[in-house]
């Protein structure tokens, strides 16, 4: 949908709203979002599927806000136009996603327990809770085959030999250990990247999570991915410190021999999927270096 078409529903169902400046962000994979006056942002999903998972959003982001996590979450409330489901509006949360270079340099060590305190809320509120929801699990069997089938039509073709054997004995590997599929599954956030993390520049502290679209049943390793893939494994061991939920060591095992991987290979297919430039040899260097330590550790 167009930005002028997305004011349009905003003046529409928001009229108290008066206008002054408007940030887009309309590159995201499943939601346009705009900003007005630095105070509000209203997501749009962009497809029908998506819109089901925001609506979602708002019954578990208002459980989630029981808990009192140490770090902010985004309040929702419901956008209807003729009786249509839009999207959702909140108050702005101040905070920047950062790339990783910048998180590297200024995240500080007490954000290990933010994190913690926020996955441990998170993940023991019981999945009984949302039967009215449709939050199921996603990462299936068939689902990580799909991962490598798509990476091995449209990956493999423009990368050495030797990477691709990293890769498949890294599929390889995760396909045949039961202790992925035998996992109790809980409520994930399911897409625990930097970009979906704010942080407060000046401080270099967590200062709020957003977008949970693909929240999901699910193993809750695959949460600490992102943290390993952008910050490393001293940092996600760390997080797992203040992790008070059980099985802390297994958890990591699972990220460090999977999950904390495989976060590369939606990188590159979305790059591929939408015509951007790969500098193929860097974008690859950090998954040979964490695959380095996951043959060390596993072998």
């Amino acid at each position: 949908m167009k930005v002028n078409q997305l004011i349009d529903i905003i003046k529409r169902t928001n009229p108290d709203i008066q206008i002054n400046e408007i940030q887009t962000n309309t590159n995201g994979w499943d939601n346009d979002i705009l900003i007005l006056n630095n105070k509000v942002v209203f997501r749009f999903p962009k497809s029908k599927e998506v819109a089901v998972k925001v609506k979602d959003e708002v019954s578990l982001i208002n459980r989630l806000q029981l808990e009192n996590p140490l770090v902010k979450l985004p309040k929702y409330e419901s956008v209807y136009l003729d009786g249509e489901f839009k999207g959702v509006r909140y108050d702005y949360l101040e905070g920047d996603s950062l790339s990783d270079f910048e998180v590297i340099n200024l995240i500080k060590p007490q954000n290990a327990e933010i994190i913690g305190d926020f996955l441990t809320k998170l993940h023991s509120i019981n999945l009984s809770e949302f039967k009215g929801a449709k939050i199921l699990p996603i990462h299936t069997k068939e689902y990580w085959e799909d991962l490598y089938n798509s990476v091995e039509a449209l990956v493999f073709p423009c990368i050495k030999q030797s990477q691709k054997i990293e890769i498949n004995n890294l599929f390889n590997d995760f396909f045949s250990n039961s202790n992925f599929s035998t996992t109790k599954k809980v409520l994930i956030h399911g897409d625990l990247t930097i970009a979906n993390i704010l942080f407060q520049k000046d401080k270099g502290l967590v200062s709020g999570i957003i977008d949970f679209t693909d929240a999901q049943a699910g193993d809750p390793a695959f949460d600490f991915a992102g943290l390993y893939w952008s910050l490393g494994p001293d940092f996600t061991a760390e997080v797992l410190s203040y992790y008070q939920v059980k099985d802390n060591g297994s958890i990591f095992n699972r990220v460090q021999s999977f999950y904390g991987l495989q976060p590369i290979f939606h990188n590159l297919l979305y790059a591929i999927k939408e015509n951007h430039y790969v500098d193929w040899e860097t974008a690859l260097d950090r998954f040979s270096y964490l695959n380095s330590i996951r043959n060390e550790k596993f072998k």
